[in-house]
């Protein structure tokens, strides 16, 4: 049987430029060509463009398909660089986060438990309706249905993952939403996806939801609750505002896409 190929990763570190990039192999296998994403970029003087060629020559012989970057929201002359090598502005992202002192909040009427194999059809349903905010689906050049299967993808490998936890929120016997979460160092509960079931929105679910997943963290232990989300998403940025998440300053991502 022939060895899998190891994960394509690089770094820069010269006088102009550090730049430092690894494969996604979940998208890669997603796109059927490498997908690389940029986890390191320090502009330190002039020459970076230059400097950053060998990343260039190297995406290209992979038959990169895409690569994406994300950045703090005030790297402007690192921004700058990735607009010079074809890098297109995407997104700005929140990561907000809620420190869990004081009394446990008001029963939600909503039961949270571990997702088993059962729950699956739900929730792919789930994934393949709900994130139409997200950068997968938001980027013109980007197949919109990878997105889908993208999230799809995540959950369904989540029962097997070492470190992430695949939830079911239910009222009753009804499936409402689920949340992928992961219990990170210091006591961080990190919630990396959530989705109500699109056909249940609007119905009052959201605040109750998202504080029954609060109450479960903070029985479990955890100190504090960080996440991520796009601006755009709007309603959901009220909706941690209202539940007395902190907002830090934000981030950028960018795209470069093959042939674009």
């Amino acid at each position: 049987m022939p060895d899998t190929p190891s994960p394509a990763a690089g770094h820069i570190d010269t006088p102009a430029l550090e730049l430092a990039w690894s494969e996604a192999p979940w998208d890669s296998v997603l796109f059927g060509a490498p997908v690389l994403q940029i986890n390191t970029l320090a502009v330190r003087g002039a020459g970076a463009a230059e400097a950053a060629r060998s990343f260039v020559e190297e995406r290209d012989r992979l038959g990169t398909r895409l690569v994406s970057c994300r950045l703090p929201h005030d790297r402007l002359a690192e921004s700058m660089l990735l607009e010079d090598l074809g890098f297109r502005f995407i997104e700005m992202l929140y990561q907000p986060s809620l420190d869990l002192a004081g009394p446990a909040g008001a029963d939600t009427g909503l039961t949270v438990s571990r997702a088993t194999a059962a729950d699956l059809p739900d929730m792919l349903d789930t994934a393949g309706a709900a994130f139409g905010n997200e950068r997968f689906h938001m980027d013109p050049r980007l197949p919109s249905a990878l997105g889908d299967l993208r999230y799809q993808n995540w959950v369904k490998n989540t029962l097997a993952h070492p470190s992430q936890q695949l939830f079911a929120i239910r009222d009753g016997d009804a499936q409402v939403a689920f949340f992928i979460t992961e219990d990170l160092p210091g006591g961080v509960c990190y919630w990396h996806l959530t989705a109500i079931a699109p056909r249940l929105q609007g119905q009052g679910y959201g605040r109750r939801t998202w504080e029954a997943m609060i109450e479960h963290a903070r029985r479990n232990g955890a100190g504090q609750i960080r996440t991520s989300i796009v601006a755009r998403n709007h309603r959901v940025l009220n909706l941690y505002a209202r539940l007395g998440f902190r907002f830090p300053p934000p981030q950028m991502t960018f795209h470069w896409v093959a042939g674009a």
